[in-house]
């Protein structure tokens, strides 16, 4: 079996500078909704803990890719597209933290509260961010979120039921 290879210097600036410009372009229409601190902290501190784990998982799973891309490992050919695969891993979980934390995915971002999409692009960005798999980092958010709104929403985050409870609403008959 071959070595794993580290992360290139072409990838890792390709990842960062996704991250940078993707990053920069949410918090300005973050702060163009005036978006306080309150709002992206209880976003966060909302969060439901399999939600945060699931991030801690994925930012794992993209960090692997940065050694060995998952075309690589399937058809045992070299790529340059490693990053490619972090960045698949990323989109997809904002879309799925955005749907389950606003209940809904629609195509205009004004349908969302500014927090709720700025927390959702924090967790994506972090599991685009290079070399980050072997940190816990929104975990450790989370729990400053915690802290930060007094436990406010703490029952809420650890009940993994309140995290399926949008699917399982009754529609009211006739």
């Amino acid at each position: 079996m071959k070595d794993l290879k580290h992360l290139s210097q072409k990838d890792y600036w390709i990842k960062t500078l996704i991250v940078v410009a993707i990053g920069g372009v949410i918090v300005r229409w973050a702060l163009a909704q005036n978006t306080t601190l309150h709002d992206y902290f209880e976003a966060i501190a909302k969060t439901n803990v399999l939600i945060v784990i699931g991030i801690e998982l994925l930012d794992k799973i993209s960090d692997r890719f940065d050694y060995v891309s998952a075309f690589q490992t399937m058809y045992k050919k070299e790529t340059n597209y490693g990053w490619l695969g972090g960045l698949l891993i990323g989109v997809g979980a904002f879309l799925a933290a955005l749907y389950i934390m606003a209940g809904t995915i629609t195509m205009s971002f004004g349908a969302y509260k500014p927090g709720v999409v700025l927390a959702a692009a924090t967790y994506a960005l972090y599991i685009i961010m290079p070399e980050t798999g072997d940190d816990e980092l929104i975990f450790w958010l989370w729990a400053i979120a915690q802290v930060a709104t007094g436990g406010a929403y703490l029952l809420a985050a650890l009940d993994p039921r309140a995290l399926f409870k949008m699917f399982s609403t009754k529609v009211a008959t006739p």
